[in-house]
């Protein structure tokens, strides 16, 4: 348990640290008239982006590693600390100083992180899918992320930086608990990498991923990147409950401790996109081929 631990939490600072190479790349393309597709060109041309889609996906990796060790109930909210890494990087880039609120946001969180690990049960037994449930989960998760992006096309760009970020996070979500049942398959069989189910998940999470790119570009990278760690587990939560049978806390005194860690995580990533707020725009990159026109000068008589 202590090393599936260690790795969740080395997978939560790699994601973040590719959160911010992404976030700074997203900026640079351009702000309108662009497609999906065109967008998805512009990132794969950008060495940054690169650098952080290759982090991003050492730290999925990780997670992935740690799901097929340890109950989704206790490794899916390790993510969260990467939230502190992330405010870091941000500050570094834009050349800030962190606020008080950055700092006090940033031990609140790490106060309830602690708070849920010390609570959380240990125990989980092997989780199953039936049939039915591998059809109505991935509906479900394309249902919530299609009525994100309607609504996100409606509002201003603060809203639309959550909005999109929570359909992000519940597609990351369902992607971690199907990656826990094909993981936990594959240690008895790695056949069961093979199954429709591994072709299900990729597609949801390069949805969700594309999506958490457009949520980057709102300019709202603090309140985009809290609300995906937020959403993240706890739709991973839910289902871990809902589907797996894996256990909440019980008795009075650590479901008390959970529910205060909860309020004051929740607090903590509120004052880091409060106090973060909206860094300044990186200009996009003008086009190679575009011409310099020379200055006039007056001619002399």
């Amino acid at each position: 348990m202590t090393w599936s631990v260690a790795v969740a939490v080395v997978g939560a600072l790699a994601v973040a640290a590719g959160a911010a190479f992404q976030e700074r790349a997203a900026m640079r393309a351009p702000a309108t008239g662009i497609s999906q597709a065109r967008l998805l060109r512009h990132l794969c041309r950008s060495r940054r982006w690169l650098a952080g889609t290759f982090l991003t996906g050492f730290g999925v990796a990780a997670h992935m590693w740690a799901l097929g060790h340890a109950p989704l109930i206790i490794i899916q909210p390790i993510g969260i600390s990467g939230l502190l890494f992330a405010v870091m990087l941000s500050a570094f880039f834009h050349r800030r100083r962190l606020t008080g609120g950055q700092v006090v946001g940033s031990l609140a969180v790490m106060a309830a992180l602690a708070g849920l690990l010390g609570t959380l049960p240990v125990h989980a037994g092997t989780p199953h899918l039936s049939r039915t449930e591998m059809v109505l989960m991935p509906l479900a998760c394309a249902g919530v992320m299609l009525l994100c992006v309607l609504v996100a096309r409606l509002v201003g760009d603060a809203t639309r930086a959550w909005t999109l970020a929570t359909a992000g996070g519940v597609a990351y979500g369902v992607t971690s608990a199907f990656a826990r049942v094909i993981g936990v398959g594959a240690l008895e069989d790695p056949m069961h990498l093979l199954r429709p189910l591994t072709l299900v998940a990729l597609a949801i999470g390069l949805c969700g991923a594309l999506i958490v790119q457009n949520s980057y570009r709102t300019d709202h990278f603090a309140l985009a990147y809290a609300t995906l760690l937020i959403s993240d587990p706890i739709a991973a939560t839910v289902i871990g409950v809902v589907f797996f049978g894996e256990r909440v806390p019980a008795d009075p005194v650590s479901a008390t401790i959970a529910a205060t860690a909860a309020v004051v995580g929740a607090v903590g990533v509120a004052l880091l996109a409060k106090s973060s707020g909206a860094p300044n725009r990186v200009p996009p990159v003008a086009p190679a081929n575009r011409a310099v026109r020379p200055v006039a000068r007056p001619v002399s008589r």
